[in-house]
């Protein structure tokens, strides 16, 4: 199963390296510029990748349509239902829809 992590914190964890490697050795040092230029590269690239968000209340709302009210319905189900659609919503990401 695929694991996914916040995008803001992972660009907040890396703003906070290079804060850090600034302030640890003088930007003229070669191997310290280089590790900054990294950071700064990875951050480029996660400023490329897309972020959809889903609104929570309107699936919810569109689950239950067919299924009732809430007492008749089966956990198993509703966990399936919210995890094909974020599957869906990956999907649309990786083909940059």
């Amino acid at each position: 199963m695929k694991q996914y992590i916040d995008k803001s914190a992972v660009v907040a964890e890396i703003e906070k390296r290079i804060k850090e490697t600034e302030s640890m050795k003088p930007k003229f040092d070669q191997f310290w510029a280089g590790q900054i230029s990294a950071f700064k590269g990875i951050l480029k690239i996660l400023n490329t990748l897309e972020v959809k968000e889903v609104d929570f209340e309107t699936e919810w709302k569109k689950y239950f349509e067919h299924k009732g009210n809430l007492a008749t319905v089966n956990v198993k189900d509703l966990a399936k239902h919210f995890f094909e659609l974020g599957m869906q919503v990956s999907n649309k990401i990786q083909k940059g829809e």
